[in-house]
């Protein structure tokens, strides 16, 4: 199935990239994970836009949106951007879904906003627990990080094939599309402040963590949890300790 077309608008003043496919039922707002963009969702958008009007956008420091140098690129900035994207797309309500970063932006767009969050969807929300994958708690590190992530073939390959159980999905067209924004001007920088707003070399801060388990413990919104049981960026440990926390949700 074709890709849907790259639209544009104006959030908080910054230039974001984003797509819209379906015109029938409710909204449904897709988040991806750190480094990521709508492409994350190019094979599940259409299939969702058969039930859904579906928004799938680029979070400030992502994609082809902006990366201003003064950007926090925190959890709480990018759930606020979030907010305001639905408002610009004039939705008073959606439900959200989201991957990682992305699960957790949604997370905190309802802890923020429950009113105008009708659901959520959640695949491996990050920050439930400490560990994560070496190579993200490496690049925590200052001036090492900067090394350890310059995009080229080789090195985001190897990180984009251990994040699939089945590494062929991570095919070469995937990995130059990925180099390709991860090279855009300011996407390090962003990169590098979202990262370490959240880990240091022992995996996700106490206090981001404390954070999650604060917003996660005052959410009544009904939520689907998905988590994979090969997931080495997101361990499945982690659906434990959000389940304690969120027992009303349902696990797949």
């Amino acid at each position: 199935m074709n890709r849907p077309s790259d639209l544009a608008t104006e959030v908080l003043g910054y230039s974001t990239r984003y797509w819209k496919v379906g015109t029938v039922g409710s909204p449904l707002v897709l988040i991806h994970g750190i480094s990521c963009s709508v492409l994350e969702w190019e094979h599940v958008i259409h299939e969702l836009a058969k039930q859904h009007q579906v928004y799938a956008l680029d979070l400030l420091g992502h994609g082809l949106s902006a990366k201003p140098s003064d950007a926090t690129y925190d959890i709480a900035t990018l759930a606020k951007f979030t907010l305001a994207f639905m408002d610009k797309m004039g939705l008073a309500t959606a439900s959200l879904g989201g991957n990682s970063l992305g699960a957790r932006v949604a997370l905190e767009s309802a802890a923020l906003a429950p009113e105008r969050v009708t659901s959520l969807v959640l695949s491996a929300p990050a920050a439930v627990d400490k560990s994560t994958l070496f190579e993200f708690r490496l690049a925590s590190v200052p001036f090492l990080g900067e090394i350890v992530t310059a995009p080229n073939p080789m090195g985001t390959g190897k990180i984009w094939r251990s994040a699939f159980a089945d590494p062929s999905f991570a095919t070469r067209d995937l990995i130059a599309e990925k180099v390709a924004l991860a090279k855009l001007p300011g996407a390090g920088k962003a990169f590098m402040k979202a990262l370490r707003s959240m880990l240091n070399l022992g995996g996700f801060r106490p206090e981001v963590i404390k954070n999650t388990h604060d917003k996660m413990r005052g959410l009544k919104t009904p939520t689907l949890v998905i988590w994979g049981q090969q997931d080495r960026f997101l361990p499945i440990s982690h659906l434990a300790t959000f389940m304690k926390l969120m027992p009303h949700a349902e696990p797949v």
